[in-house]
């Protein structure tokens, strides 16, 4: 009997390894299909419009430098995973100082055991920058950044909250975290109505003396914020880098993400027109307004802070929050702010002694301007 004859069959491929490279135009519609199956479809926005706007972002940024890309991993040719850069200058000490602003770092859920978000994060470590930022981020992508040599500043991942119709936001907290309590939103609303109108008249309540006070308001204008820059970051080591058409750029974004509301730039001058600083928020009535910078000179943040708390009540807000500027942590603890860390931190990453030093001492400007907070990515 002859014997049997294994069957040959051909060895399977070999799988090809995780690419990691830098973002090419033709890719963003691969990373706006990634990001509908990484964060859910936007209702109302087409991923052809999507990807123009990571096209708007990522390659048409006033900043926009070819060493600092945004990178892909691919594997076999297919997008598998992201991580979106957008370059930023800051000036230490005399020095400029260049930003690596990481948004958008998302996997394939379908990838995601396969180290690609590790890959990701190292090559962009490794890339020419200065600093590497982000100020969005959630506690995995915290552990993941701090494992591999970078930090997490506290102070910068601090927000404080004003209320200003605290029956008002806590029935919204209520509401949000116990749907079942909604049936009965009409008549605890006005309930909530009659109590804030009550508070507001409170002797401890600074509210009602806003309006008389020796300061008053006009929009800003970006030409203004380029003017009195240096004089708003007084305090500060390490400090943004801005020219007036960037700063048209940056705000004319802003104004264009509406999912918190409407923006508001204004300026705050004494009687003699001098300028006293600025703020900017987005107002939204019967919700929280959300601070995007509030900026002023030396001995004058309780004033633009009171105008900016003024300016929020009369429109309607329940409350304010922005991110903790370190130096004014003890002004805004005396004008009735709760300070506290929300669901996101802020990162950094550099091998800059000085330059951390700053960042660790909150000697360093940074606004919801200066990293990722101000775009839209997730707009509604």
């Amino acid at each position: 009997m002859s014997a049997v004859r294994p069957l040959r069959t051909k060895p399977a491929p070999a799988e090809a390894a995780t690419l990691v490279r830098a973002l090419r135009a033709d890719d963003l519609p691969e990373v706006a299909a990634l990001h509908a199956r990484v964060f859910g479809a936007t209702p109302g926005r087409t991923p052809e419009a999507l990807a123009e706007y990571f096209e708007e972002i990522l390659f048409r940024n006033p900043w926009r430098d070819v060493e600092m890309p945004s990178l892909v991993a691919t594997r076999n040719g297919a997008v598998t995973g992201f991580l979106g850069v957008v370059p930023r200058l800051m000036r230490l000490e005399g020095r400029t100082i260049r930003v690596a602003v990481c948004t958008q770092f998302m996997v394939d859920p379908r990838h995601r055991a396969e180290l690609i978000a590790v890959q990701l994060l190292k090559s962009f470590f490794d890339g020419p920058q200065d600093l590497a930022l982000a100020d969005g981020a959630n506690e995995s992508a915290r552990r993941m950044w701090v494992a591999l040599g970078g930090s997490a500043p506290l102070l910068y991942s601090l927000h404080w909250l004003r209320p200003l119709r605290p029956a008002r936001y806590v029935l919204s907290l209520v509401e949000r975290r116990t749907p079942a309590l909604r049936s009965l939103a009409t008549i605890a609303r006005s309930v909530a109505t009659l109590a804030d109108a009550a508070i507001a008249r409170v002797p401890l309540n600074p509210l009602p003396g806003a309006e008389a006070a020796e300061w008053f308001e006009e929009p800003l204008q970006p030409a203004t914020m380029h003017a009195y820059l240096a004089d708003v970051m007084a305090g500060t080591t390490l400090q943004p880098q801005y020219d007036r058409p960037a700063l048209e750029w940056l705000l004319d974004q802003a104004a264009r993400k509406t999912r918190h509301g409407s923006l508001r730039a204004r300026a705050v001058r004494d009687r003699e027109q001098r300028l006293a600083g600025w703020f900017i928020h987005y107002a939204r009535a019967g919700a929280v307004s959300e601070v995007v910078q509030i900026a002023a000179r030396r001995g004058a943040f309780v004033p633009v802070l009171q105008r900016l708390v003024f300016d929020a009540w009369r429109l309607g807000s329940t409350a304010l929050r922005g991110r903790l500027d370190p130096r004014y942590a003890q002004e805004l603890s005396e004008q009735h702010c709760w300070m506290r860390r929300d669901c996101n931190w802020t990162l950094v990453h550099s091998s800059d002694a000085p330059l951390l030093s700053a960042i660790h001492q909150g000697r360093m400007f940074l606004s919801r301007l200066e990293g990722e907070w101000w775009m839209r990515f997730l707009e509604e």
